[in-house]
Protein backbone atom coordinates (compact mmCIF):
# COMPACT_ATOMS: atom_id res chain seq x y z
CA UNK A 1 0.00 0.00 0.00
CA UNK A 2 1.00 3.61 -0.36
CA UNK A 3 3.07 5.44 2.21
CA UNK A 4 0.79 7.74 4.17
CA UNK A 5 1.57 11.28 5.26
CA UNK A 6 1.42 11.83 9.04
CA UNK A 7 -0.47 14.88 10.30
CA UNK A 8 -0.44 14.11 14.05
CA UNK A 9 -1.23 11.40 16.59
CA UNK A 10 -1.19 10.78 20.36
CA UNK A 11 -0.50 7.86 22.68
CA UNK A 12 -4.22 7.12 23.26
CA UNK A 13 -4.95 6.41 19.56
CA UNK A 14 -5.62 8.14 16.33
CA UNK A 15 -8.89 10.00 15.91
CA UNK A 16 -10.47 13.11 14.44
CA UNK A 17 -8.12 15.47 12.62
CA UNK A 18 -5.12 13.59 14.05
CA UNK A 19 -5.67 10.77 11.56
CA UNK A 20 -3.05 10.33 8.91
CA UNK A 21 -3.94 11.32 5.33
CA UNK A 22 -4.33 8.70 2.62
CA UNK A 23 -4.40 10.05 -0.94
CA UNK A 24 -6.57 7.83 -3.09
CA UNK A 25 -5.15 7.10 -6.54
CA UNK A 26 -1.46 7.65 -5.86
CA UNK A 27 -0.77 3.95 -5.35
CA UNK A 28 -2.70 3.01 -8.50
CA UNK A 29 -0.87 5.64 -10.55
CA UNK A 30 2.47 4.33 -9.33
CA UNK A 31 1.61 0.78 -10.39
CA UNK A 32 0.36 2.08 -13.73
CA UNK A 33 3.63 3.89 -14.43
CA UNK A 34 5.59 0.77 -13.47
CA UNK A 35 3.42 -1.34 -15.79
CA UNK A 36 3.85 1.09 -18.70
CA UNK A 37 7.62 1.07 -18.22
CA UNK A 38 7.72 -2.73 -18.09
CA UNK A 39 5.56 -2.98 -21.23
CA UNK A 40 7.84 -0.73 -23.28
CA UNK A 41 10.94 -2.45 -21.90
CA UNK A 42 9.57 -5.91 -22.77
CA UNK A 43 8.69 -4.80 -26.31
CA UNK A 44 12.38 -4.11 -26.98
CA UNK A 45 13.35 -7.77 -26.68
CA UNK A 46 10.06 -9.56 -27.35
CA UNK A 47 8.15 -9.91 -30.61
CA UNK A 48 5.00 -8.64 -28.90
CA UNK A 49 4.39 -4.94 -29.41
CA UNK A 50 4.06 -2.48 -26.52
CA UNK A 51 0.48 -1.74 -27.59
CA UNK A 52 -0.58 -5.35 -27.04
CA UNK A 53 1.12 -5.42 -23.64
CA UNK A 54 -0.68 -2.22 -22.63
CA UNK A 55 -3.99 -3.93 -23.39
CA UNK A 56 -3.16 -6.42 -20.65
CA UNK A 57 -2.26 -3.56 -18.32
CA UNK A 58 -5.61 -1.76 -18.62
CA UNK A 59 -7.78 -4.29 -16.73
CA UNK A 60 -5.09 -4.65 -14.06
CA UNK A 61 -5.13 -0.86 -13.50
CA UNK A 62 -8.90 -0.86 -12.99
CA UNK A 63 -8.67 -3.85 -10.64
CA UNK A 64 -5.97 -2.19 -8.53
CA UNK A 65 -7.91 1.07 -8.30
CA UNK A 66 -11.10 -0.81 -7.40
CA UNK A 67 -9.32 -2.78 -4.65
CA UNK A 68 -7.83 0.44 -3.27
CA UNK A 69 -11.26 2.11 -3.14
CA UNK A 70 -12.79 -0.88 -1.35
CA UNK A 71 -9.99 -1.06 1.22
CA UNK A 72 -9.79 2.66 2.05
CA UNK A 73 -13.57 2.94 2.60
CA UNK A 74 -13.65 0.11 5.10
CA UNK A 75 -14.58 1.09 8.69
CA UNK A 76 -11.27 -0.10 10.13
CA UNK A 77 -9.28 1.92 7.60
CA UNK A 78 -11.35 5.07 8.17
CA UNK A 79 -10.56 4.98 11.89
CA UNK A 80 -6.85 5.34 11.13
CA UNK A 81 -6.76 7.49 8.00
CA UNK A 82 -8.41 10.59 6.63
CA UNK A 83 -9.13 10.20 2.93
CA UNK A 84 -8.22 12.66 0.22
CA UNK A 85 -8.52 12.13 -3.51
CA UNK A 86 -5.42 12.64 -5.62
CA UNK A 87 -7.37 13.89 -8.60
CA UNK A 88 -4.32 14.04 -10.86
CA UNK A 89 -3.63 10.36 -10.17
CA UNK A 90 -7.30 9.37 -10.58
CA UNK A 91 -7.50 11.27 -13.87
CA UNK A 92 -4.27 9.68 -15.07
CA UNK A 93 -5.42 6.15 -14.28
CA UNK A 94 -8.78 6.79 -15.95
CA UNK A 95 -7.07 8.27 -19.01
CA UNK A 96 -4.80 5.23 -19.36
CA UNK A 97 -7.76 2.88 -18.98
CA UNK A 98 -9.90 4.75 -21.53
CA UNK A 99 -6.93 4.93 -23.92
CA UNK A 100 -6.42 1.18 -23.63
CA UNK A 101 -10.09 0.57 -24.44
CA UNK A 102 -9.82 2.78 -27.53
CA UNK A 103 -6.63 0.98 -28.49
CA UNK A 104 -8.39 -2.37 -28.19
CA UNK A 105 -11.17 -1.12 -30.46
CA UNK A 106 -8.63 0.05 -33.05
CA UNK A 107 -6.77 -3.27 -32.91
CA UNK A 108 -9.94 -5.29 -33.35
CA UNK A 109 -11.03 -3.17 -36.33
CA UNK A 110 -7.62 -3.40 -38.03
CA UNK A 111 -7.19 0.39 -38.25
CA UNK A 112 -4.06 0.43 -36.08
CA UNK A 113 -2.45 -2.26 -38.23
CA UNK A 114 -3.23 -0.21 -41.35
CA UNK A 115 -1.58 2.85 -39.82
CA UNK A 116 1.47 0.80 -38.82
CA UNK A 117 1.81 -0.69 -42.30
CA UNK A 118 1.49 2.77 -43.89
CA UNK A 119 4.93 3.66 -42.53
CA UNK A 120 6.44 0.69 -44.39
CA UNK A 121 4.81 1.26 -47.78
CA UNK A 122 7.30 1.75 -50.59
CA UNK A 123 7.37 1.51 -54.35
CA UNK A 124 7.99 -2.00 -55.64
CA UNK A 125 8.08 -3.61 -59.06
CA UNK A 126 7.51 -6.99 -60.69
CA UNK A 127 8.74 -8.22 -64.06
CA UNK A 128 6.08 -9.80 -66.26
CA UNK A 129 6.55 -12.36 -69.05
CA UNK A 130 3.51 -14.38 -70.07
CA UNK A 131 2.67 -16.27 -73.28
CA UNK A 132 -0.49 -17.72 -74.77
CA UNK A 133 -0.44 -19.91 -77.89
CA UNK A 134 -3.06 -19.21 -80.55
CA UNK A 135 -4.36 -20.88 -83.71
CA UNK A 136 -3.55 -18.33 -86.39
CA UNK A 137 -5.49 -20.06 -89.16
CA UNK A 138 -8.81 -19.61 -87.38
CA UNK A 139 -8.30 -16.07 -86.03
CA UNK A 140 -9.26 -12.97 -87.97
CA UNK A 141 -9.48 -10.40 -85.22
CA UNK A 142 -7.98 -9.82 -81.77
CA UNK A 143 -10.00 -7.83 -79.23
CA UNK A 144 -7.94 -6.47 -76.33
CA UNK A 145 -9.34 -5.37 -72.97
CA UNK A 146 -6.91 -4.07 -70.36
CA UNK A 147 -7.13 -2.43 -66.94
CA UNK A 148 -3.44 -1.46 -67.15
CA UNK A 149 -1.66 0.73 -69.65
CA UNK A 150 0.23 -1.13 -72.38
CA UNK A 151 1.87 -0.69 -75.79
CA UNK A 152 0.90 -2.79 -78.79
CA UNK A 153 3.57 -4.34 -81.02
CA UNK A 154 3.06 -6.46 -84.15
CA UNK A 155 5.49 -9.15 -85.24
CA UNK A 156 5.65 -11.38 -88.29
CA UNK A 157 6.05 -15.14 -87.92
CA UNK A 158 4.60 -14.95 -84.41
CA UNK A 159 2.18 -17.71 -83.46
CA UNK A 160 1.44 -16.61 -79.90
CA UNK A 161 0.42 -13.62 -77.82
CA UNK A 162 3.21 -12.38 -75.51
CA UNK A 163 2.94 -9.89 -72.67
CA UNK A 164 6.19 -8.38 -71.43
CA UNK A 165 7.03 -5.51 -69.14
CA UNK A 166 7.15 -4.25 -65.58
CA UNK A 167 4.46 -3.51 -63.03
CA UNK A 168 4.98 -0.79 -60.41
CA UNK A 169 2.95 -0.72 -57.20
CA UNK A 170 3.11 0.61 -53.63
CA UNK A 171 2.89 -1.90 -50.80
CA UNK A 172 4.57 -2.81 -47.50
CA UNK A 173 5.72 -6.20 -48.87
CA UNK A 174 6.51 -7.74 -52.24
CA UNK A 175 3.92 -9.74 -54.14
CA UNK A 176 4.46 -13.33 -55.21
CA UNK A 177 3.15 -13.62 -58.78
CA UNK A 178 3.47 -17.39 -59.07
CA UNK A 179 -0.28 -17.87 -58.58
CA UNK A 180 -1.46 -14.78 -60.48
CA UNK A 181 -1.78 -14.34 -64.22
CA UNK A 182 -2.17 -11.02 -65.98
CA UNK A 183 -2.67 -12.37 -69.50
CA UNK A 184 -5.73 -14.42 -70.31
CA UNK A 185 -7.16 -15.34 -73.71
CA UNK A 186 -10.38 -16.86 -74.95
CA UNK A 187 -11.27 -17.71 -78.54
CA UNK A 188 -14.87 -17.38 -79.73
CA UNK A 189 -15.23 -18.37 -83.37
CA UNK A 190 -12.72 -16.35 -85.38
CA UNK A 191 -12.32 -13.78 -82.60
CA UNK A 192 -9.57 -13.92 -80.00
CA UNK A 193 -10.29 -12.03 -76.78
CA UNK A 194 -7.21 -10.91 -74.87
CA UNK A 195 -7.63 -9.71 -71.29
CA UNK A 196 -4.88 -7.94 -69.34
CA UNK A 197 -5.90 -7.75 -65.71
CA UNK A 198 -4.32 -6.26 -62.62
CA UNK A 199 -2.76 -8.10 -59.73
CA UNK A 200 -4.21 -8.67 -56.31
CA UNK A 201 -2.29 -7.09 -53.46
CA UNK A 202 -3.09 -5.56 -50.10
CA UNK A 203 -3.78 -1.84 -50.37
CA UNK A 204 -3.39 0.56 -47.47
CA UNK A 205 -6.06 3.06 -46.49
CA UNK A 206 -3.60 5.57 -45.04
CA UNK A 207 -0.95 5.56 -47.78
CA UNK A 208 -1.02 6.20 -51.49
CA UNK A 209 -1.15 2.86 -53.28
CA UNK A 210 -1.58 2.40 -57.00
CA UNK A 211 -0.74 0.10 -59.87
CA UNK A 212 1.14 1.29 -62.94
CA UNK A 213 2.37 -0.74 -65.85
CA UNK A 214 4.96 -0.46 -68.60
CA UNK A 215 3.74 -3.42 -70.59
CA UNK A 216 4.18 -4.48 -74.22
CA UNK A 217 1.60 -6.73 -75.85
CA UNK A 218 3.05 -8.62 -78.82
CA UNK A 219 0.58 -10.02 -81.38
CA UNK A 220 0.88 -11.60 -84.86
CA UNK A 221 1.24 -9.04 -87.62
CA UNK A 222 -1.50 -10.15 -89.98
CA UNK A 223 -4.47 -10.05 -87.55
CA UNK A 224 -6.72 -7.08 -86.95
CA UNK A 225 -6.53 -5.67 -83.42
CA UNK A 226 -9.36 -3.81 -81.71
CA UNK A 227 -8.87 -2.22 -78.31
CA UNK A 228 -11.84 -1.72 -76.01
Amino acid sequence: MEQAVATGFNNQGISGDERRVWKIGTYSMGLTLIGIGLAFAASLWQTTSAYQLLLWLAPIVFIVLGIELMVVHSERFLRRYKLQYNWIAVWFVGFIGAGALMLAALLSSGVLEEVNQAFHVQERYAYIEERESVQLDSIEKVIVSSSIGYQLERHSALDEVILLGTLYYEADRSIQLTEQKLLRTSQVGNLLYVFIQGIEYERNLFAHTGLRGQLILNVPEHVIVEEI
